[in-house]
């Protein structure tokens, strides 16, 4: 437990190695492109534009309450798959590191979720011409999002290393991971709303743990104070999920690099 506290406080204390490699990640993707990472952003707002008419019409919802629900929807949604599906092949696209220099075994994972952070705030650009045009409910709740988003970061670093280690020993587990989450995106209330299912339905939609993380996000965004009941249930998920992944590192730190 001593060596996997050290290995975590080591990846902490490599914050500027991991967000350098993290930043170096966007710039590869987008290399030689002329709007480099706002791609992501024309993207996103163009998936907004086709989605929003469409869906709000079959759900007979206003543009004005349906489009902010779609748009940090599909935002926050985007954070989550990017997270876990790119941290199946963390260590494997590290590989080259992992075999030549001791490195924190977490760092790697963190270096995902700082290249997520930075598509995240790419993708929330788009989010002040959505607000100007259906203004939220302007409140102090929207400062909560920080918070909010730091939970949600916890659980999904927690799961993405559970996944990277499960990936890097069993390869066929990275399409089935992929498989799951966009199985995911359907049962979770990004295109449709909670409010549009039944009492008994809506439970079940609960037991969905990114039901509640989307919900959070969302919801502190547009200046809602989410139920005490969010709060407990999200950071019990990622306590959980860090426990877990604490658990399971610590038996197969020794053994990644063979794996690979």
């Amino acid at each position: 437990m001593d060596s996997l506290t050290s290995e975590i406080k080591r990846s902490f204390m490599l914050f500027s190695l991991w967000r350098t490699l993290a930043w170096n990640d966007v710039l590869n993707r987008y290399r030689r492109s002329v709007l480099g990472p706002f791609w992501i952003t024309i993207s996103m707002a163009t998936t907004l534009l086709a989605m929003g008419p469409l869906y709000g019409s079959l759900f007979n919802l206003t543009l004005a309450n349906f489009l902010p629900h779609l748009c940090l929807g599909l935002i926050f949604w985007s954070l989550c798959t990017g997270v876990i599906n790119e941290s199946s092949t963390a260590f494997n696209d590290s590989a080259h590191f992992i075999r030549q220099i001791p490195l924190p075994f977490p760092l790697y994972i963190l270096r995902v979720t700082w290249r997520q952070l930075i598509i995240l705030l790419h993708n929330l650009t788009v989010v002040p011409f959505v607000m100007l045009v259906y203004p939220p409910n302007w409140s102090w709740a929207m400062l909560l999002l920080l918070p909010a988003l730091l939970i949600t970061l916890v659980f999904l670093s927690s799961i993405g290393l559970i996944t990277a280690i499960l990936c890097t020993r069993y390869r066929d587990v990275a399409p089935i991971i992929t498989s799951i989450m966009t199985l995911l995106f359907f049962v979770t209330p990004i295109i449709w709303q909670l409010s549009l299912l039944s009492v008994e339905q809506q439970y079940f939609a609960r037991l969905n743990p990114f039901t509640h993380f989307i919900e959070l996000l969302r919801g502190t965004t547009l200046g809602h104070y989410p139920a005490l009941m969010e709060w407990g249930l999200t950071a019990l998920f990622a306590l959980l999920a860090a426990v877990i992944a604490s658990t399971l590192i610590s038996h197969t730190h020794k053994r990644i690099a063979y794996w690979i």
